[in-house]
């Protein structure tokens, strides 16, 4: 099981996403993905997220939301069969994110921007779902 992160600059009231642009394999290089990684084994995919973006990007992360938790399994497929990946909505809590060697370029970018980047085909429909998740937290925010 692959397990990634949104990682919003607030979970509360969520402007931008921090979008990751792989470095790696040549197919995927340049394109843009939600950092995370493999779920090890004896790990749970929470534990396993938080060690993965310590790894990638040097930080910690508070988790929020899942994402597709409502599908059939709760997980997205992905490009290689039988491999699926969990996400979370979640925000920095410790340190700031830093470009590791699995990403070309960390950046910040407005939500109503996200869709204009060349994602990686798997993360498509997962860029609809966190920006109407996001869509509803700043609705509720706003009505509060």
């Amino acid at each position: 099981m692959i397990v990634a992160a949104a990682i919003l600059d607030s979970l509360a009231a969520p402007k931008r996403l921090l979008c990751a642009q792989r470095s790696y394999p040549p197919q995927l290089a340049g394109l843009w993905e939600f950092p995370g990684g493999k779920v090890e084994l004896g790990e749970s995919p929470e534990a396993a997220i938080a060690r993965e973006i310590r790894e990638e990007l040097r930080c910690g992360i508070r988790l929020g939301q899942r994402i597709g938790a409502q599908r059939i399994g709760g997980e997205w497929p992905l490009a290689t069969p039988g491999l699926r990946m969990r996400l979370w909505l979640a925000e920095v809590c410790a340190g700031e994110p830093l470009l590791g060697a699995s990403h070309r370029e960390l950046r910040w970018v407005g939500l109503p921007a996200i869709r204009a980047l060349p994602w990686i085909p798997a993360d498509r429909a997962i860029v609809d779902a966190v920006l109407e998740a996001t869509q509803k937290q700043n609705s509720a925010t706003e009505a509060a």
